[in-house]
């Protein structure tokens, strides 16, 4: 774990109106009348209050990419043409985690047993933007001290599922992450528990200090 930085209890930004679009809205043709945003707006909150938001990462070399192929410093074999395409300028590779911890789900798993299911439905979108609002949040945070070394980070971050970067590769972030610490196990599908859990990669180019 000595290589992977740690952020805990995140308040991140998040954009509204992508929990809407998760939604079905889309403020252009489907709006929402004012009971109902008001009833939605407490329910996005509530999720917001709901959640233990905690980001993590740790940036390794590569070793080369030999497309579709990316290889990191330790011999991890990552697989995806617009991954490798992705990373062809980087030397170094930014490995984040994100999650919501394991109250954000009881609460939706409540909601769905008592057949309040159109709350758990916004909760449960809600949950998902914000959760991945903290990867921005971590972006943001590492491009910042990356610039002041002439470095920056691609402006994209893919995450297994992701196209051909296919969701078995959950694998390899999870224990390069080691993601059982932060309280997420892997399961037989490579799907993150609590589900309001997410891994990611992204790439790092520019002048490596000498």
């Amino acid at each position: 774990m000595n290589d992977i930085k740690i952020m805990k209890n995140l308040k991140p930004e998040y954009n509204k109106s992508l929990i809407y679009a998760r939604l079905g809205f889309d403020k252009k043709r489907t709006g929402l009348s004012g009971p109902m945003r008001d009833e939605a707006e407490k329910l996005i909150k509530k999720a917001e209050n709901t959640l233990n938001l905690t980001g993590a990462y740790r940036i390794m070399n590569l070793d080369r990419i030999d497309p579709p192929k990316v290889i990191l410093e330790d011999g991890t074999v990552l697989s995806g043409v617009r991954l490798a395409e992705l990373m062809k300028d980087c030397d170094q590779a930014i490995i984040m985690l994100a999650t919501g911890g394991s109250k954000i789900m009881e609460l939706i798993n409540r909601l769905q047993e008592e057949g309040r299911m159109s709350e758990a439905v916004i909760i449960d979108a809600a949950a998902s933007e914000i959760t991945d609002s903290v990867l921005d949040m971590v972006m943001l945070h590492v491009n910042q001290m990356l610039r002041s070394k002439g470095r920056v980070l691609t402006k994209m971050r893919f995450s297994p599922g992701y196209g051909d970067f296919d969701l078995e590769q959950q694998r390899e972030l999870y224990r390069l992450m080691n993601g059982e610490a932060f309280g997420i196990t892997l399961n037989e599908a490579c799907l993150l528990i609590p589900e309001k859990s997410v891994l990611a990669i992204a790439g790092i180019s520019g002048n490596r200090p000498k």
